[in-house]
């Protein structure tokens, strides 16, 4: 919303354009030109005057003050409030002057925010730059500024905008005001220079190039066309395999930092380059205008190259930035030409029908950047209005670059499209036409409370009961994929719930980490019946234009790979971050945010750059340092030169292979089996890892055999309670909690494959030394659910086991690249009768894939 005056033709601020947010599904937005606030603009918390010297107080300090100081600043940034640092530095500063002097205790600064600049903190937010922000037409004014825009408005025929930019104040010496809104930016350049000073950040962005490549798999944005269709035009390669050249996702995002209704806005970049696994780590994301480089070392000479690959934003935010209209206009939809009717009688557009004629029906982008540039050609709001109602095209700063298809690569997000939208909507639809009631909502909490759940799915307590008011999206996709067709079940009509569950499953399919085309085709297939079926069930006017978008969802993909990679739900933490710094709420607040946000990203380029020099031959301290600074562990490398995840994922979706247990793992798992509990194997558990070793090995003996062969099977292992896999814990019966402890994995029964529920005992590792080379083995120790006269829901996908286990056998013994995937459990019929006690098992989308 915001542009430079000199040469940019800012969009001006339309109220109108509110109205396409729906306030149901999403925090309702106030326009921030709304709110207005007493008080002067605070620049500093700082209480007090502190002389800060010239060179860095670091060069004269003694070792521990140094990491006393500098523990105090990270551990405030990443865990406290100011006002409790300030509490803790009173405390340090009375304990410094009784061992180390008064004249070193009145040296030290008194407040967290003074500390940060004595330590050198604030080199991070030097070269920030300000702006003085209009509040009517968003133009910005390097400070200082003009008392009034000067900016001309289109919708007044080109006269100035004139509204006052500075609040007049009699306190001022200079009898100048302060801008009633500033704004903070930082050059992209400089916020690049701080990536690639990361450690192996040139060697990650290269690693796409050399990836393990399956036809027809969509794993990652590298498989998808988009990667490859921006060519570089002095060498006709695509743009990408000149090195150093990045691939960037945009996102703006809108946050309530307050009670108040007031909005912020947040522009976000990422680079794609950049494994999955790292790419949307907090140090590694740019906050375009405040996220900055460090000042030293710099890259000397080296050419950075970086092009806009997407916009991934809600839809409203995402139309306004691609140049589309309304998505409650005639040209609803920014993917293909078609024009939404009235319905006769009323005001309101008639979105039904799910047939899209993909070969004339698709916009174009030389159609859009037409329609764009005679828009901004226009010499009356008259023409510009027929433009938009002919061709839903508005004028936008990204066609200023000419690289860039709006209409491939504005993106429908699925976390707003399909979780916030349509699982919302439906709720409301059942509600409306009396399909659920109160009293339902009451007994489907009850079956949701006694609902198991994997770590990381969110538990909807009391929600159901209450309307489902206060719904995340995080809530509602939990809603989708787990709890609804377990507690729907016999509470929609079947017709209804056999509808529902088309789109469930089409969600299942896409959300997976790794999708193939036919399991894209099958998910487009699903979503064209459930919004035919919509309309039949509900009537057209039921059809928004969110679920029109669904039949576009499958462009996108093939565009951009699996919707795992670009959903919302990654940016939606970053937020957070910002909305935890204290602020007075009154005003400049937007720029603390960015400030602490700079602080908590810039925290590791801090120790790296500043202070690992001055720790040198104190590796435990520094260690410290960059743990509370919020560095990952860094991850075993063993066996990850072999490492392939595409077969690691075939070993747990191919029961056919023969699976041994010492295959390479991913790092992360390795990582989290690295400290586990020394025991010894006796009776039948080791009797069945020896049965296990038998099946794969020649010549294995055990240590109870009188006749030694070629291999001992040792009976020492070491157990685990947890292990992760991508990041996705997966527990045990030993842990504190039993979520996330029931898995499944495939076997072959009869010929056919068979997908078989249990609970995991323990995760252990044990070392075989084979043709005298140790080779580490991981498993899981797993007892499997009976399923003597169970049964599948097959319309909900669901299925009934006994609440009993299997006897233990060598199939307990289950290498843990097999496991397929996590499963929810809820108790189902009569319980406490071991032969009538049943469970209902709710699978879970596969396994993630990196």
């Amino acid at each position: 919303e915001y542009a430079d005056v000199d040469g940019l033709l800012p969009e001006q601020f339309d109220p109108r354009e509110d109205e396409e947010h729906n306030v149901d599904s999403d925090e309702e937005i106030r326009p921030a030109i709304d709110i207005e606030f007493d008080g002067t603009i605070v620049e500093d918390n700082e209480a007090q005057e502190i002389n800060i010297p010239i060179s860095s107080p670091l060069d004269h300090l003694l070792h521990p003050l140094i990491y006393i100081f500098v523990f105090l600043v990270l551990f405030q940034i990443n865990h406290i409030s100011e006002r409790i640092a300030n509490i803790l530095i009173n405390f340090i500063s009375v304990l410094i002057g009784v061992f180390a002097g008064e004249e070193v205790r009145q040296c030290i600064p008194h407040s967290i925010s003074g500390m940060k600049k004595w330590i050198g903190l604030d080199y991070l937010t030097e070269d920030l730059r300000m702006y003085s922000a209009c509040p009517t037409c968003h133009a910005i004014y390097p400070l200082p500024g003009p008392e009034r825009c000067t900016n001309p408005s289109r919708r007044m025929n080109g006269t100035l905008c004139d509204t006052p930019l500075l609040k007049s104040t009699s306190t001022r010496s200079n009898n100048r005001g302060t801008p009633y809104k500033k704004y903070a930016y930082y050059p992209l350049e400089d916020s690049l220079k701080r990536l690639f000073m990361h450690e192996n950040f040139e060697d990650k962005i290269e690693q796409w190039k050399s990836r393990h490549m399956e036809p027809g798999l969509f794993n990652d944005v590298y498989d998808c066309m988009m990667w490859y269709d921006l060519l570089d035009p002095s060498t006709g390669l695509p743009f990408v395999e000149t090195p150093r050249s990045l691939m960037l996702t945009l996102n703006i995002d809108w946050f309530a930092p307050f009670d108040s209704g007031y909005s912020c806005g947040a522009i976000y970049l990422v680079c794609n380059n950049l494994p999955r696994a790292d790419r949307f780590k907090v140090e590694n994301v740019i906050l375009v205008g405040v996220m900055p480089g460090p000042k030293e070392p710099k890259p000397n000479g080296a050419v950075i190259r970086a092009a806009l690959l997407n916009i991934a934003c809600d839809i409203p935010a995402a139309r306004k930035v691609g140049g589309f209209t309304s998505h409650s206009s005639t040209r609803a939809c920014h993917k293909c030409t078609r024009e939404f009717v009235v319905f006769p009688g009323t005001s309101n557009l008639d979105y039904s029908g799910n047939d899209i004629d993909r070969e004339h029906g698709l916009r174009t982008r030389e159609t859009n950047a037409s329609a764009a540039a005679q828009w901004l050609e226009a010499s009356t709001q008259a023409t510009r209005t027929r433009i938009e109602r002919e061709t839903g095209t508005r004028w936008s700063q990204i066609h200023r670059l000419h690289y860039f298809d709006p209409v491939r690569s504005v993106l429908i997000d699925p976390m707003h499209n399909l979780f916030l939208g349509t699982a919302d909507r439906m709720v409301r639809i059942w509600r409306e036409h009396g399909l659920l009631t109160n009293a339902d909502g009451v007994d489907m909490q009850k079956l949701a409370d006694g609902v198991v759940l994997p770590p990381g799915v969110p538990s909807l307590n009391r929600k159901i009961e209450r309307k489902f008011g206060f719904m995340t999206a995080a809530d509602w996709k939990s809603w989708c994929l787990v709890y609804s067709p377990f507690v729907l079940k016999n509470k929609l009509p079947p017709a209804h719930m056999s509808n529902w569950m088309n789109f469930v499953n089409a969600c299942r399919l896409l959300s997976k980490t790794s999708i193939t085309y036919e399991e894209i085709d099958e998910a487009d297939r699903l979503l064209k019946t459930f919004v035919g079926r919509c309309c039949s069930l509900y009537g057209p006017e039921s059809i928004t234009p969110n679920m029109h978008l669904h039949l576009h969802l499958r462009e996108t993909i093939e565009d951009f790979s699996t919707i795992y990679t670009y959903w919302l739900f990654s940016f939606e933490r970053y937020n957070g971050f910002m909305k935890d710094a204290e602020t007075n709420q009154k005003d400049a607040f937007e720029l603390t945010f960015m400030k602490r946000f700079i602080e908590k990203t810039g925290a590791l380029d801090f120790i790296h750059t500043k202070i690992s020099s001055r720790l040198v031959g104190r590796q435990q301290e520094l260690e410290v340092l960059l743990k509370i600074a919020g560095q990952s562990h860094i991850h075993n490398q063993q066996n990850q030169a072999q490492y392939n995840p595409l077969i690691f994922n075939q070993l747990s979706s191919d029961p056919t292979i023969d699976v041994i247990g010492s295959e390479p793992l991913p790092a992360d798992t390795l990582l989290s089996m690295s400290d586990g509990q020394k025991t010894r194997f006796n009776g039948q558990p080791y009797e069945l890892l020896f049965e296990h070793y038998q099946q794969h090995y020649e010549g294995v003996y055990s240590v109870t055999q009188q006749t030694p062969g070629r291999i001992c099977c040792y009976n020492e292992v070491e157990k685990f309670r947890s292990i992760e896999i991508f990041g996705q814990q997966y527990r045990s019966a030993l842990s504190k909690s039993i979520r996330g402890s029931h898995i499944q994995a495939l076997f072959l029964q009869h010929g056919d494959v068979v997908a078989w529920t249990g609970q995991v005992q323990y995760y252990f590792r044990h070392v075989l030394v084979v043709d005298r080379v140790p080779k580490q083995h991981y498993f899981a120790y797993v007892r499997w659910y009976r399923t003597e006269a169970g049964q599948r829901f097959e319309q909900e996908g669901l299925e009934e086991w006994r609440n009993r286990f299997m006897t233990d056998d060598r199939h307990s013994i289950l290498p843990v690249h097999r496991i397929s995937s996590q499963v929810a459990i809820v108790a189902y019929g009569p319980q406490g009768n071991p032969n009538t006690s049943k469970i209902i098992v709710i699978p879970l989308t596969s396994r993630i894939v990196i």
